[in-house]
């Protein structure tokens, strides 16, 4: 096996980190709209950050991945879907970091609510990318109920 492959191989581990960093800084972003402290600024700021850095891994992994492994004809579509979504969503999460940090501080309005769309976006953005990720692996009819 080479390094590639291997660091391919890594991104079923390196995927949950953005998840769960991205969407707790923006759950923590819309709590600030209930008791704002410094603490959660920095706190919001610092997991966007962090949560930018692993989307990037974990994007660089599953491009890796996907070049190792051999993707079924039906599952093309949505693993071009998956992979632009991931990369938009890596992107977006930088943007939302330096938001998080330009704007930390910020009293007027139009900044805090934009600074809380940005959030709230990132939050869709990395569910729509970890959905359409599922559906790769789990199949578009996972979520079906059948009795």
């Amino acid at each position: 096996m080479q390094i590639p492959e291997l660091l391919g191989r890594l991104h079923p581990a390196l995927l949950h980190f953005p998840v769960a960093l991205l969407v707790l800084a923006s759950a923590l972003e819309g709590l600030r709209g209930f008791r704002d402290s410094d603490f959660l600024g920095r706190a919001v700021a610092s997991l966007f950050g962090l949560g930018a850095l692993a989307a990037l891994l974990a994007v660089g992994s599953g491009w890796l991945l996907a070049a190792h492994e051999h993707i079924r004809s039906d599952q093309k579509a949505v693993l071009e879907l998956h992979r632009w979504l991931a990369v938009g969503t890596a992107v977006w999460a930088i943007g939302a970091w330096a938001c998080a940090r330009a704007w930390r501080e910020a009293t007027t309005p139009g900044r805090i609510w934009t600074r809380r769309a940005v959030a709230a976006l990132t939050c869709g953005l990395i569910t729509a990318s970890a959905h359409a990720g599922a559906v790769l692996v789990w199949g578009k009819d996972w979520f079906t109920f059948t009795s």
